[in-house]
């Protein structure tokens, strides 16, 4: 089974456990004056068992099936930008650190200096200046870096999960 087919199949999982929590619902009780939605109240009862039993399987599968994605992630490994990267390293910097990254390089900018500028007095007759305490072209390089591996992380998630196949835990 590839990565892609696990994740598509946890969400079935999710689906069908969800319905069959429903039914569940629906048949665990009925009125003492009522009919019972299958032929008998004991044929009600092992429906509502059955349910049960089967959203167990369901659980248990799920759990193998994600555990064998979060180990697959964290086994195989890809070069990109010419680093290696765990698949689970590339999914925490597409899901946190890029965006944190890009962030801390566009808090490099003068606004504090600019804002404090309207409210201090001169000194020895002259107006204060903003003075910038960092590069303004790295700044950019580095943006345009996290943004360039964020989007490269995008790409290649797409292929690696579609040919990669899951590694069973030993």
């Amino acid at each position: 089974m590839k990565i892609i087919e696990g994740m598509k199949r946890l969400r079935v999982i999710e689906k069908r456990m969800e319905s069959q929590r429903g039914s569940i619902t629906e048949y665990a009780s009925k009125l003492s004056t009522e009919m019972p939605r299958f032929q008998t109240k004991d044929d009600q009862a092992k429906e509502v068992a059955s349910l049960i039993q089967s959203n167990n399987d369901l659980c248990a599968e799920y759990m193998r099936i994600k555990r064998s994605i979060e180990y697959t992630n964290l086994k195989v490994t890809v070069e990109l930008q010419g680093k290696a990267y765990s698949i689970s390293d590339l999914l925490v910097i597409r899901r946190k650190l890029a965006s944190m990254m890009i962030m801390t390089y566009r808090a490099l900018n003068d606004t504090t200096a600019q804002n404090r500028l309207r409210n201090a007095p001169r000194f020895d007759g002259e107006y204060p200046k903003v003075e910038v305490l960092y590069e303004e072209r790295e700044k950019l390089d580095n943006v345009r870096k996290w943004m360039d591996l964020s989007d490269s992380i995008d790409s290649r998630l797409e292929v690696i999960n579609a040919t990669t196949d899951l590694v069973e835990m030993e």
